[in-house]
């Protein structure tokens, strides 16, 4: 009977539960993806040839993520219950005991998690080739993914949301305990009060947040905060500021904005404006918490998926200009030249396009110009190669290579896209830089500092073999050569490198003596590429899925609280109905409603992110744009897709069958 009660109340109020029942499947979907990659065998094996811990990201992923669901759910959960205390109420009016009140929640919470959970596994299962194939292709690895069907997932996932249905439903029980009769009819009650705005209140708000948005866009090796301070603690300090700052402009800034509007008669007497603005002066005070929590995880969903796509678009564009050759070979004997030459000639996939012979010192070189900061060392060793080198290496490399005008004895051009694409501040900081050649002998004591005058954007040399490469004038380097042994680097161009793997170990047993991701002496393209690909792709392939989720929890969220506001505002639109407003009307009134719900916390979201993004450019990397505009452009549509949703399903509730 109990069991019958809970399925007949499922089914006639679904509606309201489609939101809460479509994202605990898509979190169930997404923690059994990332459970099922931690476990699946050929992850596993790819991730070891790399010699990454691609498991052990997966798991903690999940590990994340279990948080973040329980948390989401909790929450959400208890919107659910604040609305059907009424219904609670009503149940023992019409005789339940207190048992069986909850065992019909019970019976409800228990069938919602049964499907969701069952139809997440489902869906993971015959998407996890999906998935898989996916990852490979985010990596950049031409793999054929096997359809696997993890049975440990399976039982992990079971598990994780069991556990969270039991304590969703001992709260539900503690709900059901602790109100009496009287209490759980009172629930239903309006706030009087009406919402009232302080304008220096929404001052130290604003205060706060540019206090937050000023830690987090200092460069933090250069900032006298950042270097005083803890790392950690700083960033704790902001996520306080920011977040403190962002209830304090809600709660008291927009209450102060809406009396304007309100005191404003042309304003508020222009339509149904004056329903819309004296709802809003009743309802931001109770929503005020909920605004700024959502402000915060949209700005946290934009970070992640910004931040995560930025990276990963960068690094892999990077990749290729930072190495230039298929193989370099440091100092390498006639006889090891001869083998892999002879190695990629017997190579049915492969040939030989070219090979080249470039020189080059090692020189340490002491910077004048920076401050006496903590942990700081006070040489560098940098690769130096000579003009004339450069020239005759970068004319074979690059097609549309310009040569340089000619060096004075001590300039330098910097070769790399890191310096080249700087901002300009750290461009003049290596213009003004001068650095100091460091040797015993005592011809050293007669070079000039090294000062950069220019740069490039390639290099000569690929990653591993040199990071940031000196050009000087030939006369120059001939004073350095005296000074530091010259190394010579072998370059070959094979065609195809990024199908090369059985190739590229044949080369690293060649020199090293048996294959090796990390040598000393052979710089790969196919090493490289497929090394960072792999790990700044999975970062990215996590990012996305995480973003997913915490869009659908803001969205979800932002709905359910709308739904509340509906049930419990259904009575004030009746009368309006009988007052003659008709169906269109409602439809406005409630859009401006729901409008300051859906904007405040974007407008804090997107400012919030541009902000961590901000900080993220100016200490990692240097040009994020075009991923995080895409990135954001696409949040606002499916954010939009949201707010028409909301309206659609407020409307139907206060409607009812009026129709």
């Amino acid at each position: 009977m109990l069991f019958k009660v809970a399925l007949t109340n499922m089914r006639k109020n679904f509606n309201q539960y489609i939101v809460y029942f479509v994202s605990l499947i898509v979190c169930v979907l997404v923690f059994f993806t990332f459970v099922s990659l931690s476990y699946n065998p050929l992850i596993e094996t790819v991730f070891k040839r790399w010699e990454l811990f691609g498991p052990a990201m997966f798991s903690s992923a999940s590990i994340l993520l279990i948080l973040f669901i329980f948390f989401f759910i909790f929450y959400s959960n208890s919107f659910f219950l604040k609305r059907r205390k009424r219904e609670i109420g009503l149940y023992s009016l019409l005789g339940l005991r207190k048992s069986q009140v909850v065992l019909v929640l019970f019976f409800e919470n228990a069938m919602l998690y049964m499907l969701a959970t069952l139809f997440g596994i489902l869906i993971g299962i015959f998407s996890s080739k999906l998935f898989a194939m996916l990852l490979f292709w985010i990596v950049g690895l031409a793999i054929d993914a096997e359809f696997i069907i993890s049975f440990k997932a399976i039982l992990d996932t079971m598990l994780v949301f069991f556990s969270i249905m039991l304590f969703t439903s001992v709260y539900a029980i503690f709900i059901v305990l602790r109100y009496n009769l009287s209490q759980l009819f009172k629930n239903d009650e309006r706030e009087e009060k009406v919402a009232k705005g302080s304008f220096s209140l929404m001052l130290i708000g604003l205060a706060l947040i540019v206090f937050g948005y000023y830690l987090a866009t200092r460069n933090i090796e250069e900032s006298a905060i950042w270097l005083k301070y803890d790392f950690f603690d700083l960033i704790l300090v902001i996520l306080g500021a920011v977040i403190l700052g962002t209830w304090l402009m809600v709660r008291f800034g927009t209450p102060y904005l809406i009396r304007k509007l309100y005191n404003n008669k042309h304003f508020f007497y222009n339509g149904t404006n004056i329903i819309g603005v004296t709802s809003l002066r009743f309802r931001l005070k109770k929503n005020a918490g909920t605004i700024a929590m959502i402000a915060v995880l949209s700005a946290t969903t934009l970070t992640i998926i910004g931040s995560m796509s930025s990276f990963y678009v960068r690094t892999i564009n990077d990749i290729s200009a930072e190495n230039p050759s298929s193989y370099q070979v440091l100092d390498i004997s006639a006889k090891q030249e001869a083998e892999i030459i002879q190695t990629i000639h017997d190579d049915q996939d492969h040939k030989l396009q070219s090979l080249m012979q470039a020189e080059m010192v090692s020189a340490v070189l002491e910077y004048k110009d920076i401050p006496k900061y903590r942990m700081r060392m006070d040489n560098m060793i940098h690769t130096v190669v000579s003009e004339s080198e450069y020239i005759r290496i970068g004319e074979r490399q690059q097609s549309d290579f310009k040569r340089p005008k000619k060096l004075a004895y001590g300039d330098a051009i910097l070769l790399g896209k890191n310096t080249y694409y700087a901002r300009p501040e750290v461009q003049e900081k290596w213009l003004t830089r001068k650095m100091v050649v460091q040797s015993n002998e005592p011809i050293a004591k007669n070079l000039p500092p090294i000062k950069v005058v220019d740069f490039r954007e390639y290099s000569i040399f690929n990653t591993g073999i040199s990071y940031e490469t000196l050009v000087v004038s030939d006369d120059y380097y001939e004073v350095l050569e005296r000074l530091f042994e010259p190394e010579s680097v072998e370059m070959f161009d094979i065609t195809n490198p990024n199908h090369s793997e059985s190739l590229d170990k044949k080369v690293q047993t060649i020199v090293d003596g048996e294959p090796s991701l990390f040598s000393e002496n052979v710089s790969s393209y196919y090493t490289n590429y497929h090394l960072i690909s792999t790990l700044v792709g999975s970062l990215l392939f996590i990012g996305i899925f995480i973003g997913v989720v915490f869009f659908l929890a803001t969205g979800s969220i932002i709905y359910f609280k709308l739904v509340t506001d509906a049930v419990s505002e259904k009575d004030k639109f009746d009368i309006l109905f009988k007052l003659g407003v008709t169906e269109k009307e409602v439809r406005k009134i409630i859009s401006k409603q729901v409008w300051p719900i859906f904007v405040i916390p974007l407008f804090f979201g997107i400012a919030h992110s541009m902000a961590a993004l901000w900080g993220i450019s100016i200490n990692l990397m240097d040009n994020i744009k075009y991923p995080v505009l895409i990135g954001t452009g696409i949040y606002i549509v499916c954010y939009t897709a949201y707010y028409f949703l909301c309206i659609d399903s407020f409307t139907k509730i206060v409607m009812g069958n009026k129709k």
